[in-house]
């Protein structure tokens, strides 16, 4: 049986671009020769190339531009969990574990996990505000990221 319920993702990927057409619209029919109109567009373009940026990041799941070696490879795996948890009504139980599993790593393991998976900083930002090595950071994402998957896979 095939789910026809949209996730709350899709959903709010089909907001985001439904919006933006219509602010694309509306930013075409200013009148760029009217200098209060021309301030009009030049609001609506920046507001615009958020929306852009915001639909890519919800498309992708990571922060555009963000195309670092180890994580294209990487990201396939990280989806797989993810889509399983976030692309549908997770049941009580699968919340249970997921926090479970949360709750079994190391406090740095958690940290560099969330603020990587998370907030989406890269392991450059979380070495720079942890004051560790890019590579330290690396390890405990990738030790998180074993044992979450060992959790749901």
């Amino acid at each position: 049986m095939i789910n026809t319920k949209a996730t709350w993702i899709e959903t709010l990927i089909s907001q985001y671009a439904t919006d933006s057409r219509a602010l694309d619209k509306y930013r075409k029919s200013l009148d760029l020769d009217d200098p209060q109109e021309a301030k009009e567009a030049d609001t609506v373009s920046e507001m615009l190339s958020d929306m852009r940026y915001a639909l890519t990041w919800l498309k992708r799941g990571r922060r555009p531009g963000s195309r670092r070696g180890v994580e294209i490879t990487d990201v396939y795996r990280q989806r797989e969990i993810y889509i399983k948890l976030s692309g549908q009504e997770i049941t009580d139980a699968e919340r249970l574990r997921l926090v479970d599993a949360l709750l079994a790593l190391s406090d740095r393991e958690r940290t560099c996990f969330l603020l990587h998976m998370a907030q989406g900083l890269t392991l450059l930002e979380i070495s720079s505000k942890l004051s560790l090595s890019k590579n330290t950071v690396r390890d405990y994402v990738d030790r998180a990221k074993d044992k979450i998957s060992k959790e749901f896979l």
